[in-house]
């Protein structure tokens, strides 16, 4: 047998291994991976309905949020992700949202409160934003320019919430933007004001269960 037969021989069985190893761990490692996403989701949750003010550990997230949160399902749209408080007397939700940012899709959850019609809080857990620019939007500072925002009434452009220049948010349905990052900041205001239109609009059919 040549050498060059033994070599190709050697390199297909050494990627065949290899193939195999990596397909392996991937199985015995895809249950610990939803585990970890769903607990992850579950915290970002638990932070909106501010129940996260000490530190949890990861193995103890599951059973809070079971006991916490129940889903609430809309006759209207049983697929809509939303969840709110166990035997809460309050009128806040948190709800899933996802659309295309400047990049790519931009995923989260919002929370609301459904009395005051305002938002409570907003965490953005999967972007494709520019870090520096349209990324900020996972910083703190901007989250936090969300809540107490108002959605009790559509505007004279038929947005609940305008993004507006950074810095020059004046009235309670205005957010400030992010400078630099425009494409972001549109996206941002249509993805909001979509998943704000749509909970309204479920609200109001008053088919929650």
């Amino acid at each position: 047998m040549s050498e060059k037969i033994k070599t190709l021989l050697f390199t297909v069985a050494v990627t065949a291994l290899f193939t195999l190893l990596v397909s392996g761990i991937n199985a015995v490692l895809k249950d610990r991976i939803e585990l970890n996403r769903s607990v992850a989701r579950q915290r970002v949750i638990l932070g909106l309905f501010g129940l996260l003010n000490q530190p949890v550990a990861d193995s103890e997230i599951s059973a809070l949020f079971a006991e916490q949160t129940e889903p609430v399902k809309f006759a209207g749209d049983e697929a809509f992700e939303c969840y709110r408080r166990r035997n809460s007397n309050d009128e806040i939700f948190v709800f899933a949202f996802s659309g295309q940012g400047f990049w790519d899709n931009i995923i989260g959850f919002i929370a609301v409160d459904a009395k005051s019609l305002q938002i409570k809080g907003i965490e953005f857990t999967k972007h494709g934003e520019t870090p520096g620019l349209g990324g900020r939007i996972s910083e703190p500072e901007f989250k936090s320019r969300f809540k107490d925002r108002s959605f009790a009434a559509k505007r004279s452009d038929g947005l609940y919430m305008r993004m507006v220049a950074e810095g020059s948010a004046t009235r309670g349905d205005e957010v400030d933007g992010i400078t630099g990052a425009t494409g972001t900041s549109s996206a941002v205001e249509k993805i909001v004001n979509r998943s704000l239109a749509h909970f309204v609009s479920l609200q109001q059919e008053g088919n929650s269960k």
